[in-house]
């Protein structure tokens, strides 16, 4: 059965993001640090507005050096609740995996690279989202059912009232999405742009 992840996300600064690795650090439990890079399935030309209702969320990712795919199903926001499928492949064929979805008609894509740091607390995992010449955001998710969404989004909210986070509203998470996608170089299409350029600009993430 496919798990549903309810998630929330929000605008964190420099100063705050190093305020709450110490915090979590204290009062959590570190899970783990990922270095990731993603190529994320995006079609819309100068908004992810122009998408909004599309409820297909792929991206094809290396995380510490391992591939997968990663799929979710549902309305996206700055606060959603969406099903979540992971399969993980073999890095080496990351190249291969690009050119056949290429071939059946998916092009074009959004690049992101990120290093995220995922903490334990109070029974949702936070993630501190550091982007290399950008700036810091947060998440904060449980994994859960059908059953218990409500739930979980009560309890990820009490955990954000707690730490004083703010979560951003459907226009403010517009406007993130369309200032990752439209930093020069970051939107591909693979028509035009060959898998290899993109793996050589982000070479670091593919190694474990």
């Amino acid at each position: 059965m496919s798990k549903i992840e309810v998630e929330h996300r929000g605008l964190i600064s420099s100063k705050e993001f190093e305020k709450l690795k110490s915090f979590f650090t204290k009062e959590g439990k570190f899970l783990g640090q990922k270095k990731r890079f993603s190529m994320i399935l995006n079609t819309s030309h100068k908004t992810v507005r122009e998408v909004k209702d599309d409820p297909v969320d792929l991206k094809i990712r290396v995380t510490n050096g391992q591939a997968e795919v990663a799929f979710k199903y549902g309305k996206w926001s700055g606060k959603d609740a969406r099903k979540e499928f992971n399969f993980d492949f073999e890095t080496e064929k990351f190249a291969d995996f690009m050119e056949f979805l290429k071939l059946i008609g998916f092009s074009k894509f959004v690049l992101m690279a990120n290093t995220k740091y995922d903490y334990l607390y109070r029974g949702v995992v936070f993630s501190l989202v550091e982007v290399p010449n950008w700036g810091h955001y947060f998440e904060a998710e449980i994994l859960t059912d059908e059953n218990n969404v409500v739930k979980a989004d009560q309890i990820i909210n009490s955990g954000l009232k707690k730490l004083g986070l703010k979560i951003l509203d459907e226009e403010g998470f517009y406007d993130l999405l369309d200032g990752f996608n439209n930093r020069e170089g970051y939107r591909v299409d693979l028509n035009k742009t060959p898998f290899s350029e993109i793996k050589d600009r982000f070479i670091e993430y593919f190694s474990k």
